[in-house]
């Protein structure tokens, strides 16, 4: 019994000095940026500052990227049809997980619930599947399916686990079943809004959050897909080209202005223009991502913290 509550004081001592270390890695977080026209991916502090640049990799045309169950980054390469992976510690290339057959145009990439990766291939305006390991299993979603005309960048299993495409032609955002790619129905239909060119789509405190790239603004639509209001004003702060966005640390909304290589703020609750986070070593900048992502620092805690609650 001694030893029990012994061990009990020691998990629960570990479980708040490992709430401590996510906090602090929570807070050295960075914001990465693909940069289409320059091949790369840009580092930034939370200050605006520039950290530098990935290493490595053969990138052409970057566009989306998400964060993997193994925390590695994975980088759509749209000019040569190409997944590569990236260490988000060492900030270095790791290999390319996918290529050629089943990649036409690759602008996102997405997991599915058995750890697939889905690819949106822009210039079919498919979805390709590809098993955690990079083989490539087919369409997932087919060329045009429900009226599917240039899938981009936000193209992404949403909350309910539901693919969610970025119609850029079509004006509108679809819905897939998540789990066999048949055709659900339009999400946002054509045009709802003023929705012209949707690029990225964000779920956020009850909130559907969508860029327009030539609107020059962000729109907002209530959780059934109906049109809610105008978050960020066409132009506000200059903004040219939205397209990648993602609200960070400070829970402020982060968005890319590409036609004039900026990275804009504004305040997460109103819309209103904060500032231009950066202005400097952009080139051509699209997506957006916090990395590490706190939910995989605390996935990744949380399990080291089992192991060694095992080995007592």
């Amino acid at each position: 019994m001694l030893t029990f509550l012994f061990e009990k004081r020691i998990f629960r001592s570990l479980l708040a000095l490992t709430a401590v270390a996510l906090a602090s890695a929570v807070s050295a977080s960075e914001l990465l940026v693909t940069n289409y026209f320059g091949n790369s991916l840009t580092r930034f502090d939370w200050s605006g500052n520039s950290l530098g640049t990935y290493s490595g990799g053969t990138l052409s045309g970057p566009l989306g990227m998400s964060t993997g169950s193994d925390g590695l980054l994975y980088v759509t390469s749209e000019s040569n049809n190409s997944v590569q992976r990236f260490n988000t510690t060492t900030h270095a290339y790791v290999d390319t997980i996918a290529s050629g057959a089943g990649l036409n145009g690759p602008t996102a990439v997405t997991f599915d619930g058995g750890g697939n990766l889905l690819v949106a291939n822009f210039n079919d305006s498919s979805v390709g599947k590809f098993s955690s390991g990079g083989s490539y299993q087919g369409q997932f979603v087919t060329p045009g399916s429900g009226g599917l005309n240039g899938p981009d960048i936000g193209t992404t299993i949403g909350p309910d686990g539901n693919l969610y495409a970025m119609s850029f032609y079509g004006n509108s955002i679809l819905k897939y079943n998540g789990s066999n790619g048949a055709y659900i129905g339009a999400f946002v239909t054509a045009g709802s809004g003023g929705l012209t060119q949707p690029r990225t789509i964000l779920w956020h405190n009850g909130k559907v959050y969508v860029s327009s790239d030539n609107g020059n603004k962000v729109l907002r639509y209530n959780l059934d897909g109906s049109f809610s209001d105008i978050f960020v004003a066409a132009g506000s702060g200059g903004l040219n080209g939205a397209v990648g966005m993602v609200f960070g640390e400070d829970n402020n909304l982060y968005l890319v202005s590409w036609r004039n290589s900026r990275i804009l703020k504004y305040d997460g609750t109103t819309g209103a223009f904060l500032s231009t986070f950066a202005s400097t070593g952009l080139n051509g900048p699209v997506g957006l991502a916090v990395v590490p992502e706190p939910a995989t620092i605390v996935a990744l805690g949380v399990a080291a913290l089992w192991r060694l609650r095992r080995r007592k």
